[in-house]
């Protein structure tokens, strides 16, 4: 893939030596409460950039998509923004804990990429989007003609050599931008490299590899709608809304680490746990485990299942079911995903949810950190499944296929900060 250097727009170092006060989460991981922790930090937090008090329906109120707009505009004649004149890559390393309880470190650049349409050999894709989420995002793109959280993307390279030549390269940096992600405990400091023969280099390395979608897909469609619409209004090909703000991870870093999201059911009318034991045995060899004994695996073909006591048991699947599963897929490597799994054969097959009950989160409740998942148990879930650790290789063959995962398949941690820099458009 085609990587270019790009002139951000970031807060003003003399102003904000410290981006611990005016980072946030991405929009869609922020509720409400939480948007108003970030403000009470800083009336100049990211947040206020990205969402609005409340939304009705798709939108938040009108005035909060003008109200950025000008906020932006005063912002940068207040001096709290500026926009930076010599193009570059910003080379970030996210030090964090992951739900693992380890201690990580994850590196990845900041960068433009041409928008181009999925593929094996562009960008893979592997969550279905819906219209929803994109109307919102694409009127504020419109009128603030600003992107203001990158598209996280993964990348192949089996020797790590991108990392490796910018890492070498911190010397050449010439800013240092950190800042603490109060809510994650997540500590990010991020590199200015303006130096031409590194971008160069990182350029040659990058050209023609694919990339994989690990989070933004929402995003991604958002901008490839706003591409289309400013093509459209301006009547020129080449324009500013033609590339997108990617961070860029190499799949091989040991730091790029992929989480489990786990599962409960609640409010499902007529459940029966006993019933729902006696048809998974048709399907899976069903096993006692110890509750000291369950831990997060690696293996798709096993899920471990909670009732709401917290009553742990091991869910193997049989060879002949696995067998009749992979055959009747639209294509036998999905069969691969533990979520798929859950899906296609207890939720969907076993109680009859339907895709738009899926969709639409109805009865199903998502969780990313353990201990929330066995409270939900104790607070009214019926059932629960913990899922395994998802497969990096996999993920990325997934994607070259063209395929779509059920929601929730992968949660890459830690998420990216909104604030660290922002791309403005300027067609």
């Amino acid at each position: 893939m085609s990587i270019l250097p790009f002139c951000g727009t970031i807060y003003n170092p003399e102003h904000f030596p410290n981006l611990s006060d005016v980072i946030a989460p991405p929009y869609d991981v922020i509720c409400p409460e939480e948007r108003r922790f970030f403000l009470s930090r800083s009336r100049f937090n990211s947040a206020r950039l990205i969402l609005g008090d409340e939304k009705q329906g798709d939108y938040f109120e009108d005035e909060f998509y003008e109200g950025t707009r000008d906020l932006l505009k005063k912002w940068h004649e207040d001096g709290q923004l500026i926009k930076r004149e010599q193009p570059g890559l910003y080379f970030m390393h996210q030090f964090f804990k992951g739900p693992d309880g380890e201690q990580h470190i994850r590196k990845g650049f900041i960068a433009l990429m041409p928008i181009a349409p999925y593929g094996a050999d562009t960008v893979r894709a592997h969550e279905r989007t819906h219209a929803g989420p994109i109307k919102d995002r694409l009127r504020l793109t419109a009128t603030t003609k600003t992107n203001f959280s990158q598209i996280f993307f993964t990348y192949q390279d089996a020797e790590n050599a991108v990392i490796k030549l910018l890492d070498e390269s911190l010397s050449k940096a010439v800013l240092k931008l950190e800042g603490r992600n109060e809510s994650t405990g997540v500590d990010n400091m991020c590199y200015l490299i303006e130096d031409e023969d590194v971008i160069s280099a990182v350029q040659e390395m990058m050209e023609g590899k694919p990339v994989f979608i690990a989070d933004g897909h929402h995003r991604y469609e958002t901008l490839r709608q706003y591409q289309k619409q400013r093509l459209e209004e301006t009547g020129f090909s080449e324009i500013d809304a033609n590339y997108i703000m990617g961070y860029f991870a190499c799949a091989q870093d040991l730091g790029l680490k992929v989480y489990p999201t786990h599962r409960t059911l609640k409010g499902l009318i007529d459940f029966s746990y006993p019933i729902l034991l006696e048809k998974l045995s048709e399907y899976f060899d069903i096993h006692k485990l110890d509750e000291e004994d369950v831990e997060l695996g690696h293996d798709h073909r096993n899920l471990i299942m909670a009732n709401e006591d917290g009553e742990p048991i091991i869910l193997t699947l049989k060879d002949s079911a696995f067998n009749e599963l992979r055959h009747r897929l639209v294509d036998p490597i999905l069969a691969e995903m533990d979520t798929v799994i859950l899906e296609e054969i207890v939720l969907k097959g076993i109680l009859k949810l339907t895709d738009e009950d899926l969709q639409q989160h109805r009865f199903l409740e998502y969780h990313r950190d353990i201990d929330e998942f066995w409270e939900a148990l104790r607070t009214g879930s019926q059932v629960g499944w913990i899922m395994n650790y998802p497969d990096n290789n996999i993920l990325f063959e997934i994607g070259g296929r063209g395929l779509r995962l059920p929601q929730k398949s992968t949660y890459f941690f830690p998420k990216l900060p909104t604030g660290i820099v922002f791309r403005e458009l300027e067609d």
